[in-house]
């Protein structure tokens, strides 16, 4: 069950003290698993039981009676073969992708963002951008019948601390709590703004964190569980992005999300809606994309939250983050 688990890549058994007396109990199954699967299987042998290591060694297992020694095999099998060792189907070659333009430069606004990542695959959610409170109810008229309506500025990322985001808020509504938020953010940044966005609501959705980090040790993607309690929960792992020019692939997309915490709410924990998993697989195999084909040019991204809506009707980006540097325009 082990071997066939796609959140593993190899085995090590510990073949204990029962093996004194019986080492072929424990070195018939494993010869036995040998055969239903290609991945690395090595025993560590106790002490307590040194034949056991001839016997293993006699079926072709590699049997050692040190963990040190367990790991340098491993260590020296992962440097050999870095890939994954299972056996598959042979993909169809790939095509080469159509260069994506990108104009865009510095901080973008979040609906510039948005636009720059579904350009590369990643959906985002119905909106309108607008400028006076008759544009904004038109809009809450088409997406509504309740709506969210935010700031739009390329200078302030966290709006809801300036008091630029409010939600389900209905188009009888819109003009009043424009007035309220122009307020809000004129008393906390000195500037009136010039722009907004009106949004569809969406609901039943689970909220995922996707985002862009690099380090002296290279670049990855940031996944996690997102919306505004991200911070506080901190559940979220990192995906090493290939500096070879190869891609990601869903397995190790999937295999990331099950590292998660909070992974059973995506699989339908106590009676919530199993979320589309399919859609945000390909959702982050997009941005990963995006990434490795903007290079140096990309500062940051993030997406937060990505809605996971379920299963089978996709995923949308709610608010988003990008800076781009100065120079490029064209990328593969």
């Amino acid at each position: 069950m082990l071997l066939e688990g796609d959140g593993y890549e190899g085995l090590v058994v510990i073949v204990g003290s029962s093996a004194v007396a019986q080492p072929e109990l424990m070195a018939d199954a494993l010869k036995a698993s040998l055969a239903l699967n290609a991945k690395p299987v090595v025993a560590f042998i106790s002490p307590h039981a040194p034949r056991a290591a001839t016997v293993l060694s006699g079926y072709g297992i590699a049997a050692f009676q040190a963990p040190e020694s367990v790991g340098a095999a491993l260590a020296a099998m992962w440097r050999v073969h870095p890939r994954d060792p299972v056996p598959v189907a042979p993909a169809a070659p790939e095509q080469a992708r159509p260069p994506v333009a990108c104009p865009e430069r510095g901080a973008l606004d979040e609906s510039q963002a948005k636009a720059l990542f579904a350009r590369f695959g990643v959906p985002g959610v119905r909106e309108i951008v607008v400028h006076s409170a008759a544009q904004a109810i038109e809009a809450a008229r088409q997406l509504g019948p309740r709506v969210v309506v935010k700031l739009l500025s390329a200078d302030i990322m966290h709006k809801s601390d300036v008091g630029g985001v409010a939600i389900n808020v209905a188009s009888e509504e819109i003009a009043s709590r424009l007035d309220r938020m122009s307020a809000d953010v004129q008393r906390h940044t000195g500037a009136a703004p010039r722009a907004f966005l009106v949004q569809e609501m969406v609901s039943g959705a689970a909220e995922m964190i996707l985002g862009f980090h690099r380090d002296p040790l290279g670049s990855a993607v940031l996944l996690g569980m997102g919306g505004v309690v991200a911070e506080l929960i901190r559940d979220t792992t990192l995906l090493l992005l290939p500096d070879d020019g190869s891609a990601l692939t869903a397995r190790q997309v999937e295999a990331a999300l099950r590292r998660l915490k909070t992974w059973p709410l995506l699989e339908g924990y106590r009676g919530r809606e199993r979320a589309d998993v399919p859609a945000l697989v390909g959702a982050v195999l997009a941005f990963a994309g995006m990434a490795q084909s903007l290079g140096d040019r990309l500062v940051e991204a993030e997406i937060n939250p990505l809605f996971v809506k379920p299963l089978g009707q996709g995923v949308c980006a709610a608010d988003a983050i990008a800076i781009l540097r100065e120079d490029g325009s064209e990328f593969r």
